[in-house]
This record gives C-alpha cells, sequence and structure tokens, in this order.
C-alpha cells in the first residue's frame, strides 16, 4: 500500500498546494470539506451556547449556506468538534434559531458549523435569504430586469 508523497527537502508527507500556510482563504472557493451547497459572505450578529448549557457567547457570523455557517466568536471558546450548540443570528434583518454540531474548529477562532434542526418555517427563510445573498454575489444573474 502506497502511503502519502513524501517532501524531497523535509522528508515529511508532502502537503497538496491548498493546504501551505497562507492559502487558508482559497479553501472557502474549493470544496473540500465536502460542502453540498456554495456559502455566501454575509454579516449578521450571534449568539450561541452549548445545549443544556446557561451561558451564552456571542459574536457575529461571516458566511452562510442552506447546510452551515462559518462564525467567529467575540472571545474564545472552548468548544470542540462533535459540541452541539443552540444558535441564533441575524442576517438581512432576519432572524434564525438552529441546533447545529461544530464540525470544524480554526487557529484563528471561527468555527464551522453545521445545521442539524431548524423549522420549516426558518428553512423557507433561509432559503429565501440564500437566493438573496446569490443574487447580490452574482448581480449578472439576477432574475429582475
Amino acid at each position: 500500500m502506497l502511503g502519502p508523497p513524501i517532501d524531497a527537502t523535509s522528508g515529511s508527507p508532502a502537503l497538496p498546494s491548498w493546504a501551505l500556510p497562507g492559502s487558508e482563504i482559497s479553501l472557502m472557493d474549493k470544496q473540500i470539506e465536502g460542502r453540498k451547497t456554495r456559502r455566501y459572505s454575509c454579516y449578521g450578529p450571534i449568539e450561541f451556547r452549548i445545549l443544556q448549557d446557561w451561558y451564552p457567547f456571542t459574536g457575529k457570523i461571516l458566511n452562510l449556506c442552506l447546510d452551515g455557517c462559518l462564525i467567529k466568536p467575540s472571545q474564545p471558546t472552548d468548544y470542540v468538534v462533535g459540541d452541539r450548540l443552540d444558535l441564533r443570528f441575524e442576517v438581512n434583518r432576519l432572524n434564525f434559531r438552529v441546533q447545529c454540531i461544530v464540525r470544524r474548529l480554526s487557529p484563528d477562532g471561527t468555527l464551522g458549523i453545521e445545521i442539524l434542526l431548524l423549522s420549516d418555517r426558518s428553512r423557507k427563510q433561509l432559503n429565501e435569504l440564500i437566493q438573496e445573498l446569490e443574487s447580490t454575489a452574482n448581480p449578472h444573474n439576477s432574475r429582475s430586469r
């Protein structure tokens, strides 16, 4: 069985170009993490806490898709991958409350979140919000003429 390619200089496993230091931003454009849907940049306040915990954290939402989001807590958390959260966020004056799970922790403190549960009404609103964010991100694809 073959192992990973080895870097001839260091003798360590070679990293693909997208995993090299300084290329973190480009990861968002690639669907390396197996995302099914595109994420859209957005901004809004958030409040979140581990389920059955009383202490809420605050922060901001950085991007959003139908399946999850990237959030930036305003202070460091001790969350780990797999923690289930109750998350409330607002984008474009629409409020959402979802149950989710931490899927990724970044050195800069951001948390990659997967949405597990939201109401039918919220799912419909989220779909409409994503369509709005998409038309803003791609004005030439807008349906209004």
